[in-house]
């Protein structure tokens, strides 16, 4: 089985195909090694055609690690609470799904104090016009834009420490005209390391997004503003990104310390429906 595992670079800084797993199978502890070890190398992996029950999905999501159940319990898949709806839809008047996710540069759980390691998403519906895929998520290596910092950034960031504040995200979604679900546990503003060393490759990543962080710690509000507003240029330089043009039955795992993503809500009232899974990642270095 290892054998016929094959990884296929994707982007020119992050990105990659797997070929050679079948997902609604359970994985051995050897599929699981080569996931992970893509994951390190290439911070974003894609598994085409994946047919998953939600069941499926949770399984091979625990051989991952340990599964958050989301705090949106009203927009989880019916009777399977690890699992998000991300969807446009709306069936009887309501959304059934979390509409206009990730329409910020963000790192999923970063205001949280143990923050997501890893996301699992399966795309089940993904809307297009006229033969074109629409819905694309790109995604940036923190990475390599960590290692392309100038040298004095780098020197002012490398000991930081930084805001993350879900409400301040959620205010940021309605100044950009976003929509943004009522959250009846706003979460109280976390601190977290500027730039974060990862657990499993050592490498450093910038920790800092334009979705999140609010602030840096120990700076004046006008320097803080303005290293953030130079960080969040920097790391959206085309070198650093990879752009998802999703498939239906695509299952996107990517991570969420050496990544950022961006979803581009380009796609209207067309259908578009993912079931979405948080994994745990452990104590922040």
């Amino acid at each position: 089985m290892t054998r016929s595992i094959e990884v296929v670079p994707l982007g020119q800084a992050l990105g990659a195909e797997l070929r050679g797993i079948d997902a609604s199978v359970p994985l051995t502890d050897d599929q699981r090694a080569r996931i992970i070890a893509a994951l390190d190398a290439h911070g974003v992996v894609v598994l085409r055609k994946q047919q998953l029950t939600p069941r499926q999905q949770v399984a091979l999501c625990q051989k991952l690690g340990k599964m958050r159940v989301s705090f949106m319990n009203d927009l989880s898949v019916p009777g399977v609470p690890e699992l998000t709806v991300v969807s446009n839809i709306v069936e009887n008047g309501k959304p059934i799904g979390l509409v206009d996710a990730g329409a910020l540069w963000h790192c999923d759980g970063s205001y949280l104090p143990n923050p997501d390691l890893y996301t699992v998403l399966h795309a089940l519906e993904i809307p297009q016009r006229d033969g074109q895929t629409l819905g694309d998520t790109l995604f940036l290596s923190t990475c390599a834009a960590y290692d392309a910092l100038p040298d004095a950034l780098r020197k002012a960031l490398d000991d930081a420490e930084a805001v993350h504040s879900l409400t301040h995200h959620i205010q940021k979604k309605l100044d950009n005209n976003f929509k943004a679900p009522p959250v009846k546990d706003p979460k109280p503003d976390v601190v977290h390391p500027a730039v974060r060393v990862h657990p499993n490759s050592g490498r450093r990543c910038l920790y800092l997004t334009e979705g999140h962080t609010k602030e840096l710690v120990g700076f004046s509000p006008e320097q803080s503003a303005a290293i953030l507003k130079q960080v969040a240029e920097h790391v959206k330089q085309p070198q650093f990104v990879y752009r998802h043009r999703w498939q239906e039955g695509d299952l996107l795992i990517w991570d969420n310390c050496s990544t950022q993503h961006l979803a581009i809500t380009d796609y209207g009232t067309l259908r578009r429906r993912l079931h979405r899974a948080g994994i745990e990642s452990g104590a922040l270095a």
